[in-house]
């Protein structure tokens, strides 16, 4: 108990602005390629299920953790917990430091500890507790899945890969592909070090198409892009949509000590999803969009069964009422459905008060949670193929100060997809009306 109290105190004290919250694509990383084209965890050294039990109550708080142990060998690795299924809004404290104070419960989200990790024993806390932004989510649906289901840590070489954008387009002339990848890499060292940074590429019919080696200086402390445009000689056909859901298998990788290592493998769809006049176009066609809401609450396989019946029945796009796991997304690639992502942004009292403070889309106050989950929604599948617009929350969420700071936002960052605001009422913050 005195522990308890003691992490409830510090949490008063210290400051939310040191969150460690990162905004980057959703991925983990293998030891070996075959385990990352299964998605096969078992053998990864450095990969560590994070399922924190209760410990104790202290009020409305329910504090639960986890002990993990830090060898020596991680020292030169920067440890990243991935955290999804909460139910509940939480403080991630970590041996007594507070790392970030999450209000949304229904968005994966990732940070890093090592500033705040030591070797030998760490304790890793949630305190659970209710939303200070409670109203964000009187709109959404409930979450029926295990807790704390598809959470975990994991650890990457101070030299690693931190980010990456990847697109498949097609060439000027329109009849070949060519592929456009920036690769974020980040050097925790004090000084500059290069960084060899690999990747190959496999068509729809499994075969090698392109492969190559750079060596990437990146100064100390920092994170710099390699970019990579080459063309790819296939052929248009295989160009990704709903009717064709061809998919390409690129795999990231770094070297040391001259061998391959941290494996990132993902499928990409060939084309581009924009927007002009008013539609929505896949490969400069416009998409006849047939809708359902749709989210995924069970078991991989039982998601997988629930959109094949869905496509049968003429449904070729999906709307959440939230960020989903992202093997969500992995489907909808896989299976040519459109997704129209939608940020957490649910409140529904006071959606037509447009004074300051009257709906919560007009405080102000509530402008960086607004950000963070706009933010986080997009960078964690920007990736996907199947994306083919993105939301500004629910459709009775109201317009204000902090939707005009999100669309803003997520124009300047995206600039080819939609960005919809349905409660935009006329206003000038969305590319469409409604998500339909």
């Amino acid at each position: 108990m005195k522990r308890a109290l003691f992490t409830l105190c510090a949490l008063l004290v210290f400051c939310v602005a040191n969150a460690q919250q990162v905004f980057r694509s959703e991925f983990s990383v293998f030891d070996l390629r075959e385990a990352a084209l299964k998605n096969d965890h078992s053998e990864t050294e450095r990969h560590i299920r994070f399922t924190p039990k209760s410990i104790e109550a202290v009020g409305k708080v329910e504090i639960v953790g986890q002990t993990i142990d830090m060898p020596t060998a991680w020292s030169d690795y920067n440890v990243y917990l991935h955290i999804q299924n909460t139910i509940k809004a939480y403080d991630l404290v970590v041996n007594e430091q507070l790392v970030a104070s999450v209000e949304d419960s229904y968005t994966p989200a990732d940070f890093l500890l090592s500033p705040y990790l030591r070797q030998g024993a760490n304790e890793i806390l949630l305190l659970l507790r209710r939303s200070e932004c409670i109203e964000l989510n009187d709109g959404s649906k409930s979450n029926l899945v295990e807790q704390f289901r598809g959470s975990y840590l994991f650890a990457q070489h101070r030299k690693h890969i931190y980010d990456y954008d990847a697109r498949i387009i097609q060439t000027e002339n329109g009849k070949g592909l060519s592929l456009e990848l920036d690769i974020a890499v980040r050097n925790d060292f004090n000084f500059e070090e290069a960084v060899l940074v690999g990747y190959d590429i496999y068509s729809p019919e499994n075969k090698l198409i392109d492969y190559a080696v750079r060596e990437f200086p990146v100064a100390g402390r920092s994170i710099d892009t390699l970019r990579i445009r080459t063309s790819l000689g296939e052929e248009s056909r295989f160009l990704w949509s709903n009717t064709n859901p061809k998919l390409y298998r690129l795999t990231l990788y770094t070297k040391r000590d001259g061998k391959p290592r941290e494996y990132i493998s993902f499928h990409i769809g060939a084309g581009r999803t924009t927007f002009a006049d008013g539609n929505i176009l896949r490969n400069r066609k416009a998409i006849a969009i047939k809708s359902a809401r749709y989210n995924a609450r069970t078991t991989y396989s039982e998601v997988l069964a629930e959109i094949k019946a869905l496509k049968a029945k003429g449904i070729n796009t999906l709307l959440p009422d939230n960020p989903q796991p992202e093997w969500f997304y992995d489907i909808c690639d896989r299976l040519g459905v459109y997704v129209i992502e939608r940020a957490n942004i649910n409140p529904v009292a006071e959606s037509q008060n447009r004074k300051i403070g009257g709906t919560p889309s007009n405080n102000p106050q509530l402008a960086g949670e607004y950000l963070a989950r706009v933010k986080t929604m997009y960078y964690r599948t920007r990736n996907h193929s199947c994306i083919i617009a993105y939301a500004l929350g629910g459709d009775q969420a109201g317009n204000g100060y902090n939707m005009y700071k999100a669309y803003k936002w997520l124009k300047d960052v995206e600039k080819e997809r939609a960005v919809i605001c349905t409660s935009a009422d006329g206003e000038w913050n969305t590319d469409l009306d409604k998500l339909e």
